[in-house]
């Protein structure tokens, strides 16, 4: 039986292992955390997208057999009860069993036969298999597999504060005043942002929901001062008419009612961060900008709700075609960038070509597939599990 390695035991590496399965497929995921941790970084959150959006028809099928009583279709869950409802029953069913092998990280892949220079565009490619680098708590070794899908995600890679995407003059020394996540605010983390003045960088939408838990903070205590920075002026969110995710819309009114200083606590700004510096451990930040109105800024702790990019340092050693503006696979990037929505859900999956790349049988799938594009949903995901195992990897005729 084939074997198939899968990076990351997120929603896209459990949903794939489980369809590869029952499939055919000898399936090893490969995480190096806990099962769903990106999820639980987040797990306060609730998705505007509802549980019907985020579990496959096979997973669906796979968990009610076990008499799990699944989410309503219509509710959003939060990313807790993403992890706890669904993927740690996902991870426990039959079909994975022994499959799942947490606290291993995958540090590269190569292929055993070939240098990411031999071969080029030459059937000798595909000759061998992949071979895995893994590191874990009994140290480290090598794992073998038939083809190797990387379902990482990106969410582990934020972007730099800084002009031009680089990180600001002192980012990296006050990292722990910086959170590149959505705190919990209203919970663990509430006792860090009862502060003088925090600073929200970003315009999606994790920076707007890191803004409401804020505001609310600041309603039921009275602060923190709250500045949010966006490069660009004007209402940051498009609303679509007749949205139907109405967490979506609420988010976009509430968001562009704030940007117009219509809320609260909230000073909207326009810049970019060039620099933070501090004169002790617990003093002030002071923020240098540049392109502001504003020369520079005082603040005790920093949101960078700033988007994330992918590590490709993992498929180093393959011949892996890339996007040089997403750094995501250049068919499926050129598809995307090429479509006329901007609504994420009227995005079609891009078809099993666009996923194919000069790497026989390698694919990265999920989040990590649209690199920098930041408008990936599960749905989407879901199409591309069914578009790889039925359609790209017949050679091995895993049924």
């Amino acid at each position: 039986m084939p074997t198939l390695g899968i990076i990351g035991a997120g929603p896209i590496g459990l949903e794939c292992g489980l369809y590869a399965s029952q499939s055919g497929w000898d399936v090893e995921i490969f995480e190096r955390d806990r099962v769903g941790a990106h999820v639980r970084d987040w797990g306060h959150v609730e998705l505007f997208s509802p549980w019907r959006l985020n579990r496959s028809p096979w997973s669906e099928e796979a968990l009610r057999d076990t008499g799990l009583t699944l989410g309503h279709p219509d509710e959003c869950p939060t990313g807790r009860e993403f992890v706890q409802r669904h993927l740690e029953p996902l991870a426990q069913l039959d079909q994975l069993a022994g499959s799942v092998r947490t606290g291993t990280e995958v540090v590269e892949v190569a292929r055993q036969h070939a240098l990411k220079d031999e071969y080029i565009g030459a059937e000798g490619r595909s000759g061998g298999p992949f071979l895995l680098h893994l590191k874990g708590d009994a140290g480290e070794t090598y794992a073998r597999a038939d083809a190797v899908v990387d379902a990482t995600g990106v969410y582990h890679e934020p972007n730099g504060l800084g002009p031009g995407g680089l990180k600001a003059v002192g980012e990296t020394s006050h990292r722990d005043r910086i959170a590149y996540d959505i705190p919990d605010i209203g919970g663990d983390d509430r006792t860090k942002y009862c502060t003088d003045t925090t600073l929200v960088v970003g315009s999606g939408y994790s920076a707007v929901t890191s803004l409401r838990q804020l505001a609310e903070l600041r309603r039921q205590e009275g602060q923190p001062e709250i500045i949010w920075l966006r490069r660009h002026p004007g209402a940051p969110y498009e609303i679509i008419d007749d949205d139907p995710l109405d967490q979506r819309r609420d988010l976009s009114e509430w968001g562009n009612a704030a940007a117009r200083g219509e809320i609260d606590g909230i000073v909207p700004a326009v810049g970019i961060v060039e620099s933070i510096h501090s004169e002790s451990t617990d003093g002030p930040l002071e923020i240098g900008l540049d392109q502001s109105e504003h020369p520079s800024l005082q603040v005790d702790r920093i949101i960078a709700n700033v988007g994330y990019r992918p590590d490709n340092s993992l498929h180093r050693e393959l011949q892996v075609h890339q996007c040089y503006a997403t750094e995501g696979p250049i068919d499926l990037a050129a598809t995307l960038l090429g479509g006329d929505s901007t609504d994420c859900l009227e995005q079609e999956a891009a078809g099993a070509d666009a996923l194919a790349n000069p790497e026989p049988n390698f694919f990265l799938l999920g989040a990590k597939s649209y690199g920098r594009n930041s408008s990936f949903l599960l749905k989407n995901g879901f199409q591309q599990i069914r578009d790889v195992v039925d359609g790209l990897l017949p050679e091995f005729d895993a049924a």
